[in-house]
């Protein structure tokens, strides 16, 4: 699990460094932030500026238009590989896989004080016969049962977790 936890914290380190734009902020504001939309900005202004009239006026406006389409394009694909890849990766990494080692951890003890009490109970159990205040011994016996069987109740509630 832990293999896992850091291969997925990897991945998302890394892919965070890929992004162009900046992680959590609203599409628009990411749109305006990527370095496609300076482009396409300084090139419909640069077509604006040597005019319609002019063959390169005109390239340069198509140009700053098919940019505005890419930066669209780019931020909508970093819109969806945030929510598709980035926040499912970091909250495995961050949440459910610290969540199944602490399950585990607290599994195994209370596994190890079932252990325990099923031990005591059959001690117990076995010296029932040898004892010579019955009734005690007796009580005893079924006193440990009762903690084993909490203990027992302990250990399948925490399998369902």
């Amino acid at each position: 699990m832990e293999l896992v936890r850091l291969v997925s914290h990897n991945a998302h380190k890394r892919l965070v460094t890929c992004l162009q734009g900046h992680i959590g902020t609203e599409a628009e504001k990411r749109h305006k932030k990527l370095p496609l939309t300076a482009l396409s900005q300084a090139m419909q202004d640069g077509g604006s500026q040597l005019g319609e009239e002019s063959l390169i006026g005109k390239m340069m406006d198509v140009c700053g238009e098919a940019e505005s389409r890419l930066a669209s394009e780019l931020m909508q694909h970093e819109v969806q590989l945030e929510r598709d890849i980035l926040e499912p990766l970091n909250q495995l990494a961050e949440v459910d896989i610290p969540n199944i080692l602490r399950q585990r951890k607290q599994l195994a003890k209370l596994v190890l004080d079932y252990d325990s009490a099923r031990a005591r109970w059959l001690q117990a159990s076995k010296s029932i016969h040898f004892s010579t205040n019955y009734q005690a011994t007796a009580a005893k016996v079924e006193t440990l049962k009762d903690e084993m069987d909490e203990a027992l109740n302990k250990v399948e509630m925490c399998k369902v977790l």
